[in-house]
């Protein structure tokens, strides 16, 4: 008789703890993507000022498998160049300009290989696309 009363407060600690582990695991998970994210391709298109060769303006093109171009939430771009002794970064998010096309300007603090990676946003869901500029 006395094993079973020593069970019962054990294994209601053990789920506790378990329960209490689930739930903090879940707390942080990052945003996944989703079919509808899955689906779209992206476009950029840089446009180097003339009379400032550090100003670039980015047009971005969303469109879905069908070419129709889609809106999401939220867009943004990070930005960056590595070089021995420096680490240039930049990030922005783009303005929406028209069904399905973002836009930003940005200053480059110097001319090279820009990388860039592209986050789509809609609802909890996240897709990241790594472009060379």
């Amino acid at each position: 008789m006395m094993k079973n009363k020593r069970i019962k407060p054990y294994t209601a600690a053990i789920l506790a703890m378990f329960i209490i582990l689930m739930a903090g695991c879940s707390l942080g998970t990052k945003p996944s993507s989703s079919p509808f994210l899955d689906d779209l391709t992206i476009s950029i298109k840089d446009t180097p000022n003339t009379g400032d060769t550090t100003a670039h303006a980015y047009e971005l093109q969303i469109k879905d498998s069908a070419g129709n171009l889609v809106d999401v939430d939220r867009v943004r771009i990070n930005l960056s160049m590595s070089m021995q002794g420096m680490n240039h970064k930049m990030k922005d998010e783009m303005e929406r300009t028209g069904h399905g096309i973002y836009y930003t300007k940005v200053y480059l603090p110097m001319n090279g290989d820009w990388k860039a990676i592209v986050s789509l946003k809609k609802d909890n869901h996240e897709r990241r696309f790594n472009l060379e500029l």
